[in-house]
């Protein structure tokens, strides 16, 4: 009897040391998960950080010369200005453009009448511009509708990159706008603001169609983030905002909340900016591993903790059966 007893003593050790063993190892896991997810949320929240406050910082240059644009649509000066060939050199109207120039730090302010034609523009490009029909823009077209716009594209005089800011000019009594005025910045101040306020992370600006317009990585500019088909990008090409560029495919798609790139993987965000359709993206390397969310990962380990018990009883009790026979025996 005695070695009976200390047989299922000995039996009863053996099941518990086991269930430790397995909550043991439940608990293991669910701490290494914790750790995980924990890492996982810093790393979102500073790139969500870092994205919000490029956006920020984008946003608010953009409104400034938005504000800008339209400032010098209203000025009395302009508005009883009629834009016409013989006022091109008119040492008043090129003040207040140079003035507002300088200001914003902008790489070109002029003047367009209602043929699209540039009438009067600021140094060093008045030479370039001046008397260019530039109708072609949708800048200018929106514009002559009456309505403010903001155009990002590669320019046709100098191949820079750049923001054109538009805003329409009425004389007065007249309803219809009778030219616009427009104001250039160049996207190298864009690809500084992406620079400076991001931390090991690559950053962006891209198109509706895809194509990065400004990046912190400089081999990825008119680079296209999504597939384009020689149709799609045929007809990109013929609108001239990204003049002759091939518009290559870059390899990442922009679309997931995590990318593959150069084997590596990365936490993408994106969120949009003050130009229609436009966002900015930021990628951050981080773990290849996908922590589920912990509400997820606290059912599973509880799903394989219930499993795990009801197999360790019913292995138990088939045992104490086929023992309580082979005493009975």
């Amino acid at each position: 009897m005695p070695n009976m007893m200390d047989y299922h003593q000995e039996q009863n050790m053996n099941w518990k040391a086991t269930f430790l063993v397995i909550i043991g190892v439940l608990f293991v896991c669910f701490i290494v998960f914790g750790i995980l997810s924990y890492n996982l949320g810093l790393e979102k929240r500073a790139l969500k950080t870092d994205t919000e406050i490029v956006k920020g910082v984008l946003c608010q240059t953009i409104q400034e010369v938005k504000d800008a644009a339209q400032f010098i649509a209203e000025h009395p000066m302009i508005q009883e200005w009629q834009v016409s060939p013989k006022f091109v050199d008119d040492h008043d109207i090129m003040i207040v453009l140079n003035t507002l120039k300088y200001m914003l730090n902008a790489s070109n302010v002029y003047i367009m009448d209602k043929e699209g034609i540039v009438r009067i523009c600021t140094p060093p490009c008045d030479y370039a511009l001046t008397g260019k029909n530039l109708n072609f823009r949708p800048y200018f077209q929106e514009s002559m509708e009456g309505h403010e716009a903001v155009y990002p594209a590669l320019s046709i005089t100098d191949n820079e990159r750049g923001l054109y800011f538009s805003a329409p000019i009425y004389k007065k009594e007249i309803g219809k706008p009778v030219g616009i005025v427009v104001i250039t910045l160049a996207l190298d101040r864009f690809d500084k603001i992406l620079k400076n306020y991001t931390n090991k992370t690559v950053a962006g600006i891209i198109s509706p169609d895809g194509i990065i317009f400004s990046s912190t990585e400089r081999s990825w500019l008119f680079m296209s983030t999504a597939p384009l088909t020689d149709k799609e990008r045929e007809s990109i090409r013929k609108t001239r905002q990204f003049a002759d560029e091939p518009l290559e495919q870059l390899g990442v798609i922009i679309s997931d909340s995590r990318v593959k790139y150069n084997d590596a993987s990365y936490l993408l965000l994106k969120s949009d900016i003050a130009i229609p359709g436009w966002q900015v993206f930021a990628l951050r390397k981080t773990t290849d591993l996908h922590p589920v969310p912990p509400f997820i990962m606290s059912g599973i380990l509880l799903i394989i903790f219930g499993i795990s018990y009801i197999i360790l009883a019913m292995v138990y009790k088939k045992e104490k059966k086929l023992q309580k026979e082979k005493n009975n025996g």
